[in-house]
Order: C-alpha cells, then sequence, then structure tokens
C-alpha cells in the first residue's frame, strides 16, 4: 500500500479533500428546498435513493457548520497519518467508500432501531454527522495502521482498543452524570488486559533515532485522542440538548456511524 508523494498526487489529494465541504456548501445554500426535502429521509416512507442523499442535505447553517468542522478535524488528521506513513493511497480508495457506504449503513441501522424501540416515531433524518462519526471511525483505524508501521501490530492494538474503551467512558459519562464501576472497571480491565498482553513479551527502553520515533508516535496518539474525544462530545451532546428546538440529535446514527467507519475502514486494510 506504499505510496509517494508528489506535488501534482498531493494536489489531487487536496481537491478530494475539499470537494466534500464545497459539495455540502453548495445544496445548503443553491438547492430549492423542494429538492432538498426530496433528499431527506422520512422514516414513514422509506424512498431508497434518500439512504444516501439524507447525508448531504442540512437543517440549517448551524447545523452544516458544526458538520464540516467535525469532517474537517477527522479527515485532516487521518489524512495527515497516512502521508506521514505512506498510505496515501489507502486513505483515497476508503474516502469514497464511507462517503457512499456509511450513510446507506448509518441511516440503515437508525431506521432498525427506531423501528424496533420508538414504533410510534416518525422522524425525519438529515445531516452529514453520521458520516463524521463513521469518518471518527476511519481516524481511529488510520492511528492503528499508523502505530502498526512504525512499532508492530500488537502496540498498535492495544492502543487502538484503549482508546475505543476511553472513547466508551466518555459517553457514559456524558449520560451517567459521573463514573460507574461497572464500565469504569470494565475500561480499565480491557486496557490493562491489552497492554499486559503486549508487555509480557517484554519492552525494551527505546534510545536514540527509536526514541524520537516513540515521542513521535506517543504525540500522534495523544493528539488523535484528543480530536476523538472532542468529536465524540460533539456527537453525543448532553441528555438536555438532545432535543432543541423540535429537532432531535439523533446519537443512534452517530454511534452507528462511528462503528460502522472502524468496520468499513478496518475492512479496507484488508482489500488494499
Amino acid at each position: 500500500m506504499a505510496d509517494t508523494a508528489s506535488p501534482r498526487s498531493l494536489a489531487l489529494d487536496a481537491t478530494l479533500l475539499l470537494s466534500i465541504p464545497l459539495l455540502l456548501t453548495a445544496i445548503h445554500f443553491l438547492a430549492p428546498t423542494t429538492l432538498q426535502q426530496a433528499l431527506v429521509f422520512d422514516h414513514t416512507r422509506f424512498n431508497g435513493y434518500t439512504l444516501l442523499t439524507a447525508a448531504y442535505v442540512h437543517a440549517s447553517n448551524t447545523h452544516l457548520v458544526s458538520n464540516l468542522v467535525g469532517y474537517g478535524l477527522t479527515a485532516t488528521y487521518t489524512y495527515a497519518l497516512c502521508l506521514f506513513v505512506d498510505e496515501r493511497r489507502w486513505f483515497r480508495r476508503t474516502l469514497p467508500i464511507h462517503l457512499v457506504a456509511l450513510p446507506v449503513l448509518v441511516n440503515l441501522t437508525s431506521y432498525a432501531i427506531f423501528q424496533l424501540q420508538y414504533p410510534d416515531a416518525d422522524p425525519v433524518s438529515r445531516g452529514f454527522s453520521g458520516v463524521v462519526g463513521g469518518l471518527g471511525g476511519f481516524l481511529l483505524v488510520a492511528l492503528y495502521v499508523f502505530v502498526k508501521k512504525r512499532h508492530d501490530g500488537q502496540l498498535a492494538y492495544a492502543v487502538g482498543l484503549t482508546i475505543f474503551l476511553l472513547l466508551m467512558q466518555l459517553i457514559d459519562l456524558r449520560y451517567a452524570g459521573g463514573f460507574r464501576a461497572s464500565v469504569t472497571g470494565l475500561v480499565l480491565l480491557g486496557s490493562g488486559l491489552v497492554f499486559v498482553q503486549y508487555a509480557r513479551h517484554g519492552v525494551e527502553v527505546p534510545d536514540g533515532k527509536a526514541r524520537r520515533d516513540a515521542v513521535i508516535t506517543a504525540g500522534a496518539v495523544g493528539l488523535v485522542g484528543v480530536v476523538l474525544g472532542v468529536l465524540i462530545l460533539g456527537l453525543f451532546p448532553e441528555a438536555e440538548a438532545l432535543v432543541e428546538g423540535g429537532s432531535f440529535t439523533n446519537v443512534f446514527a452517530h454511534a452507528a456511524g462511528f462503528v460502522w467507519g472502524i468496520a468499513l475502514s478496518k475492512l479496507a486494510t484488508q482489500l488494499y
């Protein structure tokens, strides 16, 4: 999967990255209201094509801007990690998969949850936030690839799983209002087990270039952890903010997006 960066290929990458916010902005400000209404996913009608198109329509300027910020954070950091370890080809092939498959998978998952748990509800889904959640999953897998290529697969797995568990802890903190022994205990146990499994083969203290590489990796892990933490807090607002102005923040879609994003990204590592 290694790839060599050249000015032309970097320009193509920039075009790919910038095309998405330009498309979202153009649809929001230029498409007629009647067309935008036709593109949203209405759970009571289930028009198949809207499973995809609903992700590219937004209810307000604030809705659009928040998703553009989320896209900018996830896409930029994911690309930077891939660029650093010569995985641009994987990035270029995986991002379009997310842009097409994630809206469909997220809306289908959300639809199934509402049908099973809230059959009397008739929500209308729109917005790029489910895809942004998926790109957060893409970023986590990109970090795994980054650590694996610079060090080894066991450390990459330990780092990736630990960050995932900490993010789940963050979500629980958001809605539980504090630490719960059951959840925190499982997070600590899971994180401890993966690092014990990694460390049982022995961990050498790096020096020279290896130490510099370790510092760079630790910095990247910390930065990505912070970015994902900020993303999670944005995707999962406080309980009292879930319904505002008659609009419901579909946290089910956000959670589905994150999980599907991890699955699709990991699958793409096997294909390319």
